[in-house]
């Protein structure tokens, strides 16, 4: 009974390392929040803008890829579409992404960017840094607008704050209980703010206060502020023959602002200033989580993935305490002969692998070991030059072995034993 006592504890502490250190955590459950997503119905999402759209005759669509299949023909023409993106986002944009999405900006295409900056939905709580994934993608710089009366942290997310962007106590102990209500008014005149004296904005949690500035000598416009403190909002910039344009607020086109004040006169002022006629409007729904392509955390997500696993675990601690004796098997100790083991590997490799194959692997082997040495990408490029400037290293061995590279190159075969034996005395040159 002491073995199998043992054998069991044995078990469960292997599988609690193997859960420690193999297997990804399930991230906590968001629940019933509402996300900004172009199909979800709740206070957060934007399927009544979706629909008015529609509802108005233009062409829709819901980006569910990254962002290099915005070219493609279901995304509408090559130029006048406009792209609604949400910020920070639930799957983050990777960095050829960025260079995919700047080439279609270029092309005469508008990226409105609703950042969560002026306002803090729930649905951010525990996402990743909304500063540096907007910076990246509009190429503009924000700084925290400081407030001295400031005594604790904001739970911003982002870049390491100071305690500029922190908000006062009542602040945060009002804004926690009632949330706040604020507006965006226009700066100027600007045909996007055509007819709208305020578009309604609700922050559910506290935000910081910030300004924007271009990372280079272009130009960016602030054609909107807040109307409660007169900081920036709506900043405009220019992208070859695109352009960005970037609300401090992911709120004021959700499902349950977008019918205040002129919240959708200003989205209506959106499109019509920025789509061209046979133009589509995309809303980003794959970085807010409805990706079409396999998304590893979400399946560790799934709890049916844990139910699987439990079961497993007990059929087979059931099997292997339950069912299986315990017997001691005393095997007889053979030795492993070398030898033996090297020449059956080595027959194995030959009969799967074609002579110019294996020839081609062993020139390419050696020429990246000389590569990684010189810090030059590890390509299987040959070196000739630098191994002919090598005082210790033969020449006439450098011109045999440039001769069997030759050889491979246009197919004929080389006696890979001299092939083997030339390379290992370049190498033993070389050290």
């Amino acid at each position: 009974m002491s073995e199998r006592l043992t054998t069991l504890s044995l078990a469960l502490a292997a599988l609690a390392m193997f859960w420690l250190l193999i297997l990804p955590k399930p991230s906590p459950d968001r629940g019933e929040i509402s996300e900004p997503l172009s199909t979800d119905r709740g206070s957060d999402g934007y399927l009544a803008a979706r629909r008015w759209l529609e509802a108005e005759n233009v062409p829709v669509r819901s980006l569910h890829e990254r962002y290099g299949h915005l070219g493609e023909a279901g995304m509408g023409p090559g130029r006048g579409n406009v792209l609604l993106a949400v910020m920070p986002q639930l799957v983050p944009a990777r960095a050829q992404e960025e260079v995919d999405l700047d080439r279609w900006l270029r092309q005469g295409n508008t990226l409105v960017v609703l950042a969560a900056l002026d306002d803090t939905p729930t649905w951010t709580v525990g996402l990743g840094g909304v500063i540096p994934a907007i910076e990246k993608i509009t190429g503009l710089r924000f700084d925290a607008v400081p407030d001295p009366d400031t005594v604790v942290r904001s739970p911003r997310r982002g870049r390491d704050e100071s305690p500029a962007s922190a908000v006062p106590l009542s602040a945060v102990i009002s804004q926690a209980v009632n949330g706040k209500h604020d507006s965006i008014e226009p700066r100027g005149s600007h045909p996007l703010f055509e007819g709208v004296r305020g578009a309604q904005v609700f922050s559910a949690l506290p935000a910081s206060r910030w300004l924007a500035r271009p990372a280079d000598d272009s130009a960016l416009l602030d054609i909107g502020q807040i109307a409660a403190n007169g900081d920036p909002a709506v900043w405009l910039h220019r992208r070859g023959e695109g352009q960005i344009i970037v609300l401090g607020a992911a709120s004021p086109f959700t499902n349950a602002l977008i019918g205040d004040n002129d919240n959708a006169r200003l989205l209506s002022n959106l499109i019509a200033w920025s789509r061209a006629p046979r133009g589509a409007v995309v809303f980003d729904d794959a970085h807010q989580g409805a990706l079409g392509e396999y998304d590893a955390r979400r399946f560790f997500r799934d709890p049916r993935l844990y139910w699987a696993l439990t079961w497993i675990v007990l059929a087979w601690l059931t099997l292997l305490v339950g069912i299986q004796p315990l017997r001691a098997r005393v095997r007889s100790w053979n030795p492993i002969d070398i030898t033996a083991f090297l020449g059956m590997s080595g027959e194995f490799l030959a009969s799967v692998s074609s002579p110019k194959a294996a020839g081609t692997r062993l020139l390419e082997n050696f020429f990246n070991g000389v590569r990684r040495r010189l810090n030059l990408p590890e390509d299987g490029a040959p070196v000739w030059d630098w191994l002919l400037h090598q005082a210790g290293v033969p020449a006439d061995e450098i011109a045999e072995l440039e001769s069997m590279h030759a050889r491979l190159v246009v197919g004929r075969r080389v006696d890979l034993v001299r092939l083997q034996t030339l390379i290992s005395q370049l190498q033993g040159c070389l050290v």
